[in-house]
């Protein structure tokens, strides 16, 4: 039998395993095998993977999460389940972007704000855990925006980048969504309700 390609999180914070998870899917045309090693994670992976049409089978082996996905079924869903981090967690500030400028009086100088303002994010990356775009703050993370490039650094760092669904949908930009994943109210409200700092530009 062929050996599985294997997804290494053994060690690694919300919500890593997910965005490890994720991008493995997205080239697999074969079952995969993702290592976690807490039941948070692993609860996490597999909601992920069940909910983008997946099929997933988990075996636990001493204190470790072995879990088996066959993507030959994997259709990547309008909206990703919430994910239930640790709250124990030590990365607990969230951003909540929700225009497309910082502050007001000047749409010109918001713009370059914020894109200093996002590219300065980058620097609190231990701290940092979600960063939420709602309303106009949505068009920040699709082709074409001026910050994509500083809003993917986040995600690379391992930030998880919400966008909300009906906000998308409502500006006609959903298909053009070109970092983060298509969030709902439920995981926003959730992500926001066990943040312990909250910033909003």
């Amino acid at each position: 039998m062929k050996e599985l390609k294997t997804v290494d999180c053994r060690g690694l914070t919300c919500p890593q395993p997910v965005i490890r998870t994720k991008n493995a899917l997205q080239s697999a045309t074969t079952p995969i095998r993702v290592i976690v090693d807490n039941e948070a994670s692993c609860t996490n992976v597999r909601r992920f993977a069940e909910s983008q049409g997946a099929r997933v089978q988990v075996a636990e082996q001493t204190g470790e999460f072995h879990l088996t996905i066959d993507p030959r079924q994997y259709e990547p869903s309008a909206e990703e389940p919430p994910m239930v981090c640790s709250t124990t967690a030590a990365r607990n500030l969230v951003v909540y972007v929700s225009s497309e400028g910082m502050g007001r009086g000047d749409d010109e100088l918001g713009a370059v704000l914020m894109e200093a303002f996002l590219d300065t994010l980058s620097q609190f990356k231990g701290d940092l855990s979600h960063a939420i775009f709602v309303n106009a703050g949505a068009k920040l993370a699709v082709e074409g925006s001026p910050v994509l490039e500083q809003i993917r650094q986040l995600e690379q760092l391992g930030v998880q980048v919400l966008v909300c669904g009906t906000c998308l949908n409502h500006f006609g930009i959903r298909d053009k969504l070109a970092v983060g994943s298509v969030s709902n109210m439920y995981a926003i409200i959730e992500t926001l309700s066990k943040a312990e700092r909250i910033i909003k530009p």
